[in-house]
This record gives C-alpha cells, structure tokens and sequence, in this order.
C-alpha cells in the first residue's frame, strides 16, 4: 500500500464530508419538492449539488444549518440554478459562488 500523507488524508476526508453534508440537504430537498423534483434534469441536479457543495466549503457551518433545506420548494431549487448558471464556476471562487447564493438560501423557509 503506498504511502498516504496526513495532509492527504485530511484532504480526503473534508471532501468526503463535503459529499456526504451535500448529498443529505438534496435527499432533505428532493423529498420536500415531491413530484417537482422530477422537472429537474440531471444536469440541473449535477449544477445544484455543485453550487451546494461550494455554499459549504465557505460558509460558517452554524449558518449551514441554519438553512431550511426541508423547506426548499421547486422555485427555491430553480432560484440557485438561475444564479448558478449565470456564474462562470470555471472562473470563479467558491466564495464568490457561495456569496451569490447565500443570501437566496438563508431566505428559504
């Protein structure tokens, strides 16, 4: 087994529970919107779990969960997209992607 550095290892670990804190808030969502959840294509759901997944890295984690992700509606969902798309992710910084939408999902609930 080759040899893993702690850095490494740390690394892997904050993006797996940056997966994990990402994939619960869209299960929370996906069951809040109910039928709506189909409208979304799986391109959309891709663009949703990577502008949460920015949010997280950034944001301070009691705002987090402060986020009424079980109250997201279909509208909240195509809200964050609509900013989502309208940002080039390729260029700029998760916070600056995170700052974009906080304000949107902080207003949820």
């Amino acid at each position: 087994m080759p040899d893993v550095s702690k850095t490494e290892i740390g690394r892997r670990m904050f993006q797996l529970q940056k997966e994990k804190a990402v994939e619960k808030v869209v299960e929370k969502i996906r069951q809040n919107t109910g039928a709506g959840w189909k409208t979304l294509s799986e391109a959309d759901v891709h663009l949703l779990e990577r502008l949460l997944q920015a949010v997280w890295v950034t944001i301070e984690q009691v705002k987090w969960t402060k986020i009424r992700f079980d109250r997201m509606s279909v509208d909240d969902v195509k809200r964050v997209l609509s900013i989502g798309k309208s940002l080039d992710l390729e260029k700029l910084s998760q916070r600056t992607v995170s700052d974009a939408l906080e304000k949107v999902l902080l207003s949820v609930g």
